[in-house]
């Protein structure tokens, strides 16, 4: 029986280099699982298809590029990606150093290049531990001085807040420093999903959906685009 191939996802939203990617990583002996143009068709390949990659640009169509792509797949995937693109100015690095990219790869690319990072990727993300930690269904956070008992089940909802999170129980608001990664690890996923790179709500405390939003008590918080499947998934209906 021979190896099985790496499975990769195209996001680039010029056909010519797509295909020519495409050839490239065949010859060498990768899977094409699909080429995408747009981050919300990214994300839906990557949820079907289970790519082992993704080979990103970031110049995409639709309001979202690759960068902040590149940030919907490290909250909602734990799959490493490789940005291929011909920006490399300042500003651009700055932002693409922050999602912890596997490669870079600057366009017109070379093949050997762009095999070596693929690899390199692939390999490390073979033996990367995973980080999640078991659920828990309490959890002590500080709060004026002292260590105070946050019970899961009385958890609203979790803001982002850069590197840290803010837990708004039914009670009380706590600032944390953890980031909402960090914090959803711990989250029994029966109860709690993610609505937005900035928003974790509790499903048991949902009021109301509508015209994009969800309503939890007095707060209104946004559903992000490439969410709205997920929660629809995930809550009850009749």
């Amino acid at each position: 029986m021979g190896k099985t191939k790496s499975k990769i996802l195209i996001v680039e939203d010029e056909p010519i280099i797509a295909s020519d990617i495409e050839m490239t990583l065949e010859d060498l002996g990768y899977e094409i699982t699909s080429i995408e143009d747009n981050a919300e068709d990214a994300l839906k390949s990557i949820t079907e298809d289970k790519p082992d990659l993704v080979l990103l640009d970031i110049n995409l169509e639709g309001d979202i590029d690759g960068v902040m792509l590149a940030q919907d797949i490290n909250e909602q995937h734990k799959i490493p990606f490789v940005y291929l693109t011909s920006n490399a100015d300042k500003l651009t690095i700055n932002r693409v150093k922050r999602t912890n990219p596997a490669g870079f790869v600057l366009k017109p690319f070379n093949e050997k290049d762009l095999q070596s990072n693929i690899e390199i990727a692939l390999y490390s993300s073979s033996k990367i531990d995973t980080e999640i930690d078991e659920p828990t269904s309490e959890f002590f956070v500080k709060d004026a001085g002292a260590l105070v008992k946050v019970k899961v089940d009385d958890i609203l909802f979790i803001q982002a807040d850069d590197n840290y999170s803010r837990i708004f129980t039914v009670n009380k608001n706590y600032l944390i420093s953890s980031t909402l990664k960090k914090v959803d690890n711990k989250l029994p996923k029966t109860n709690f999903v993610r609505i937005h790179r900035s928003y974790i709500v509790n499903i048991n405390f949902i009021d109301k959906i509508k015209d994009g939003y969800l309503f939890i008590e007095k707060h209104q918080l946004p559903i992000g685009r490439s969410y709205h499947e997920t929660l629809n998934n995930r809550i009850t209906k009749l």
